[in-house]
């Protein structure tokens, strides 16, 4: 399953919580972290340094329920032609 945008694409920035200070995640950096993320129109998850799975979670949320998002499964996208 893949989120697909309908009307408006949005990216998504990672966060990480060094301690107390947040910094910008890059795929480079290995072990645990809190994590945060920010969405283009400025919608923020304010977890305070949550799990990644959980802010992904809010932030797929945030993309179907406030930028009309759908779900798009493997047989939508082989039907297509994609």
């Amino acid at each position: 399953m893949k989120l697909v945008a309908t009307d408006t694409k949005v990216t998504v920035k990672w966060f990480v919580y060094a301690g107390e200070e947040k910094i910008r995640y890059t795929s480079t950096m290995r072990g645990a972290w809190g994590y945060d993320a920010e969405c283009s129109c400025g919608y923020t998850t304010k977890t305070g340094g949550g799990v990644r799975r959980y802010v992904l979670e809010l932030m797929e949320d945030h993309k179907r329920f406030e930028h009309n998002y759908t779900w798009s499964f493997a047989s939508d996208q082989a039907k297509a032609g994609n």
